[in-house]
């Protein structure tokens, strides 16, 4: 990386960390973590890291890489004039883990994994405290989406999607910013990951491949996946959750419906090299699929939830009753979540609808049923929440309780993946597509 690239990065940790208020702290088992916790501190690690590794190259390269280059030019860490951020977590990904009674969820604004207890949440308009908080440069989290959770192993998992391409685990003990305890490359815009505990697989989808990854539950570094599934047969298309069903021996995948032909970004991603000859994209309705565990391959699935009726519409992250045979989905696209039969296939429509005002479901990216306590979570993009109702609920209904990670009412800038800027002189605006 060039030396002025680095001082950018830097400088945007700078302008992230500097500008806006900081968030809730989580109380730590030993005061010297949580100390590691403060905006402050991680600031100084981010920018400290950045700036070694600039002298450490600019020692070794020339040109661009030079202190003096380019001739004249006058940069460094130079503060923005004005900032647009959100200070304050998103929530994305949500796991629940109701053996030892806490709830996971992964944070792709500030790059953290928050922990919380399982009872957490009520209606104060303050924020609701986490009880462990993994959060720094250290961890390397970035742009994380789905969470899984091995109550058995206590340990959680999140996946890199746009960028930095990791799945990476940590255990119940970790805190601030630390290291994770294993990470594994993914392909590129891998988004869910599902924990298949008595195989120990775990199956991971993979929006820009279309298609679901399954490797051993313990792998790391490079190693390969077991078997993919992939092609145009599979009718994996943009897929986001995924649920891996040892019950009956299922992976089960909520799509959002696009499709297209991807070449490699770089030659280390496996599951787009092989693309043969070019074939167009195209834009289909949301869907289900349902494929067997095993599959591997270009293969069709067993089944498919498709078409009007079921309302599906930028479906996010899934869970499955399986006690009570039953799909929930984040329904993104209406702010709802949406429950189907678990056997079901075809143009059906839902067992049930969550959506409404009251609800406070404000673009919902994923769900978690619990079972044992009848209860079901939803973590919300659109706004700073995760919302509790009765696993029954139906209609524009109030949440239990609310767990926040911000105060009340706090605004969301609706970008937390910017991948650019543009300036419209003719409305004084600012483009920023995501």
């Amino acid at each position: 990386m060039r030396r002025t690239s680095l001082l950018s990065v830097a400088a945007a940790v700078l302008l992230i960390f500097g500008s806006g208020r900081p968030s809730p702290e989580a109380s730590a088992p030993d005061s010297t973590v949580a100390a590691d916790l403060t905006d402050s501190t991680l600031a100084e690690d981010c920018v400290a890291d950045a700036v070694a590794l600039a002298a450490l190259q600019s020692a070794s390269l020339g040109g661009v890489a030079a202190d003096d280059w380019p001739p004249n030019a006058i940069g460094g860490l130079v503060p923005p004039i004005r900032s647009v951020a959100d200070p304050f977590p998103t929530f994305d990904g949500i796991a629940l883990d109701t053996e030892n009674d806490r709830v996971i969820l992964s944070d792709e604004n500030r790059h953290s994994m928050l922990v919380y207890d399982r009872t957490a949440g009520n209606f104060s308009n303050e924020p609701t405290e986490p009880v462990q908080w993994v959060f720094g440069p250290k961890t390397g989290l970035g742009y994380i989406a789905g969470v899984e959770v091995d109550p058995r192993r206590k340990e959680f998992y999140t996946v890199n999607n746009d960028s930095g391409d990791r799945l990476i685990v940590f255990g119940y003990g970790d805190h601030g910013n630390v290291e994770p305890k294993r990470t594994l490359v993914t392909p590129h815009q891998s988004w869910d990951v599902s924990l298949a505990s008595t195989r120990d697989e775990i199956a991971i989808s993979v929006q820009q491949a279309n298609a679901i990854s399954v490797y051993g539950r313990a792998a790391t570094g490079r190693q390969a996946p077991l078997r993919t599934i992939r092609g145009v047969t599979t009718g994996l298309e943009d897929p986001h959750g995924v649920y891996f069903d040892e019950t009956h021996n299922e992976i089960i995948t909520a799509n959002h419906g696009n499709w297209t032909q991807i070449r490699p970004y770089t030659p280390y991603d496996p599951l787009v090299t092989d693309v043969g000859d070019y074939k167009p994209g195209a834009f289909h309705p949301s869907s289900i699929t349902v494929h067997a565990a095993d599959a591997n391959g270009n293969v069709a699935p067993l089944r498919t939830i498709e078409g009007d009726a079921t309302g599906l519409n930028w479906p996010m992250g899934i869970d499955v009753d399986l006690q009570h045979d039953e799909i929930a989905v984040a329904n993104y696209g209406d702010s709802s979540v949406r429950f189907f039969r678990r056997s079901g296939g075809g143009a059906e429509r839902p067992l049930r609808v969550i959506r409404g005002a009251a609800t406070e479901i404000v673009g919902p990216v994923s769900v978690a049923i619990d079972t044992k306590h009848d209860e079901l979570w939803v973590a919300n993009y659109g706004a700073h929440t995760a919302v509790v109702f009765p696993r029954t609920a139906s209609g524009n209904v109030k949440p239990k309780r609310i767990v926040r990670n911000a105060p009340a009412n706090a605004a969301t800038c609706g970008f937390t993946n910017a991948s650019a800027a543009a300036y419209d002189s003719k409305r004084d605006e600012i483009l920023v597509p995501n």
